[in-house]
C-alpha cells in the first residue's frame, strides 16, 4: 500500500529482560489474594447499595415488563408490585437483559455471584494480556495477577459492583482471537463489549488501523443483531433518558465530581473558574469546543501510533491498549472504577520499561501517572484536585512517547 514501507524488525520487547525469582511472584500473588479476601469480607453488606442495587432494580423492572429508563414522574410509567422503579437508567438494554438471570435470585446471593464474575473476568483478562506479552516463565502469571489484585482501583470497581473487568475481558479476548485469525469470535466479543457499555466500541479503531476487515465485519454484524434482539423501544428510551437526558451529564454535582476521569467533565472545572457555576451560552460553547478538540487529539494519537508502530507482540498490545485508555477519557461519563481498563497498557508499559530503551521522558510520564492513579485512592485531598484525571492523561501521554520512540523507524506492512 502507498505510504507504507517495510523496515527491519524491532528487537523483542517482552518480559525477557527482567527475570525475577518465582518466590517473588508468588509472594505478590499471596499479597493480592489477601487484600482481595479482606476487602470482600469488609464490604460483604454492599449487596443493597450502588451499583448492585441499581442493576438489580433496573433489570427486575425490565424482566417484569417495565421501562427502567423512564423517570419516576412520567405518565408512561407502569407500576409493578414488588418491583422498585428508580428511573433514568443509563445502562444499555443488552446489559440489563444479560443481568436479568441474577434477579431471579435473592439480591444477597446475586451479589456474591456477580462479584465472583467480576473477579474471574479480571483474572482471565490479566492471563490473556500476560500471555500476549510472552512471559519467560509460568510464575509471571502469578506476578501479574497478584500485581493487578494490588491495584487500588480494582477495589473501587468491586466496591461499586461495576462491570469494568467484564468489558476488559471481552475486548482483550477480541484482540487475542483476532491475532489467531479467529475473526468471527473476535467480532462477537468486541460487539458484546460495545452492547453492554458503549465506550469499549472505541477499541474498534485498533482493528480499523490494522486492517482487520473480517473482524470488523463480524463485529458490525453481531452489533446489529444485538440491537435488533434488544428491541427498538428499549434502545429509543435508553438513548432519550439514559444518554441525552442522563443526570450524569446534566447535574452540576456530577459534572464537577472529583472522581471523574472524563475529559468532558474535567474541562468544566476551568470553565466554571472563568464564567462561574452557571456559564453563559458562550462558556458552554467554549467548554464543548475544547472537549471536542481534546477528544480528537487523544483519538488522533492512537490512530497515528497504531499506524506507525511495528507489529512486535508487546508493542502491538501496547497500541491496542492505547485505544482502551482513550476510551475511558473520551467517554462523556468516566469514573475511577473505569481505571482497571488501563491494566493492558500498564502491563505493556512495565514490560517495555524492563526490556527496552524507552527513554527517560516517556518513562517519567508513565510512572508519575501510574502513581497518580494509586495515591488518590488513599487521599481525599488528591482526589479533590482531580488527580485521577491528570494521572490518566499522564499515563496515556507517557505511553504515546514510549510507543513513538520504539516505532520511530517507520510503519510496517
Amino acid at each position: 500500500m502507498r505510504g507504507i514501507r517495510r523496515v527491519r524488525s524491532l528487537p523483542s520487547v517482552t518480559f525477557k529482560a527482567a527475570r525475577l525469582p518465582g518466590a517473588f511472584s508468588f509472594a505478590i500473588l499471596a499479597a493480592g489474594l489477601a487484600v482481595l479476601i479482606v476487602s470482600s469480607v469488609k464490604h460483604r453488606d454492599r449487596f443493597d447499595q450502588v451499583s448492585m442495587s441499581e442493576f438489580y432494580a433496573w433489570s427486575s423492572e425490565l424482566r417484569a415488563g417495565g421501562d427502567p429508563w423512564l423517570a419516576a414522574p412520567d405518565r408512561e410509567r407502569r407500576a409493578f408490585a414488588g418491583v422498585r422503579h428508580l428511573g433514568h437508567c443509563n445502562y444499555p438494554p443488552a446489559f440489563l437483559l444479560a443481568f436479568e438471570p441474577l434477579t431471579m435470585l435473592p439480591i444477597r446471593t446475586a451479589y456474591w455471584i456477580w462479584q465472583a464474575i467480576i473477579i474471574a473476568s479480571l483474572i482471565a483478562a490479566t492471563f490473556i494480556v500476560t500471555r500476549v506479552l510472552s512471559p519467560p516463565a509460568p510464575h509471571y502469571y502469578a506476578l501479574t495477577v497478584g500485581g493487578v489484585l494490588l491495584y487500588p482501583e480494582v477495589y473501587g470497581m468491586l466496591y461499586e459492583s461495576q462491570l469494568t473487568s467484564i468489558l476488559l475481558l471481552l475486548v482483550v479476548a477480541a484482540f487475542s482471537l483476532d491475532r489467531r485469525t479467529r475473526n468471527a469470535p473476535s467480532g462477537l466479543t468486541l460487539a458484546a463489549s460495545a452492547l453492554l457499555k458503549m465506550y469499549p466500541a472505541l477499541a474498534g479503531g485498533y482493528f480499523l488501523m490494522r486492517r482487520r476487515w473480517a473482524t470488523i465485519a463480524w463485529a458490525v454484524i453481531f452489533t446489529l443483531a444485538g440491537l435488533a434482539l434488544t428491541g427498538v423501544h428499549s434502545i429509543r428510551d435508553f438513548a432519550q433518558f439514559g444518554i441525552v437526558g442522563s443526570s450524569w451529564l446534566s447535574t452540576d454535582s456530577w459534572l464537577r465530581n472529583d472522581r471523574s476521569i472524563a475529559i468532558l467533565s474535567n474541562l468544566r472545572v476551568p470553565i466554571d473558574a472563568i464564567f462561574g457555576p452557571a456559564p453563559p451560552a458562550a462558556g458552554i460553547a467554549l467548554w464543548l469546543g475544547l472537549t471536542t478538540v481534546a477528544d480528537a487529539a487523544v483519538v488522533a494519537a492512537a490512530f497515528y501510533l497504531t499506524y506507525r508502530a511495528a507489529a512486535d507482540r508487546s508493542l502491538d498490545m501496547a497500541c491496542f491498549a492505547l485505544w482502551l485508555a482513550a476510551a475511558i477519557v473520551v467517554s462523556p461519563i468516566g469514573w475511577g472504577h473505569y481505571l482497571p481498563f488501563l491494566i493492558p497498557l500498564i502491563l505493556s508499559m512495565l514490560a517495555l520499561l524492563a526490556s527496552a530503551e524507552v527513554g527517560a521522558a516517556g518513562a517519567a510520564l508513565f510512572l508519575v501517572g501510574l502513581s497518580g492513579t494509586i495515591l488518590p485512592y488513599y487521599s481525599g485531598a488528591l482526589r479533590r484536585i482531580h488527580m485521577m484525571f491528570f494521572a490518566t492523561i499522564l499515563i496515556y501521554a507517557g505511553a504515546c512517547v514510549i510507543i513513538g520512540r520504539l516505532s520511530r523507524a517507520g510503519a510496517v506492512k
